[in-house]
């Protein structure tokens, strides 16, 4: 199939940012963004650091923040992690939230639902 790339638009407290030709990665379950684009937004630092292993093995530990991120005009929050080296690439839950998905067929995003955050409520 390849590799697939996309532009987002991150968006935190202060500011929001455009990011081109980022990868998406369906083996990472967050996003990775550096740490200076994080602060630059005014991303909100969660209290909470996570052990993560990197896809050649390594073992680091990560910082987590909240962010909006917006991929093809549909925004969504979002979890985003941090660690010395990190590469930007949007993991699967910003695609859940965004309600996107890889047609490995085409290689491309679908959406998956009418765009925008969806919430489903069923009382028993």
């Amino acid at each position: 199939m390849g590799h697939i790339y996309t532009n987002v638009t991150v968006r935190g407290e202060k500011t929001s940012i455009e990011l081109k030709d980022i990868l998406v990665d369906t083996g990472a379950t967050y996003t990775v963004l550096p740490r200076d684009i994080l602060e630059k937004i005014g991303a909100s630092k969660l209290p909470v650091q996570v052990d993560i292993t990197l896809g050649n093995g390594q073992k680091v530990k990560a910082q987590a923040y909240g962010v909006v991120i917006g991929i093809e005009d549909v925004e969504a929050p979002a979890i985003s992690i941090t660690f010395p080296g990190a590469q930007p690439v949007i993991g699967v839950e910003t695609l859940e939230s965004i309600g996107l998905r890889l047609d490995p067929t085409t290689g491309k995003m679908d959406f998956t639902r009418p765009k925008g955050v969806a919430y489903f409520f069923s009382e028993s």
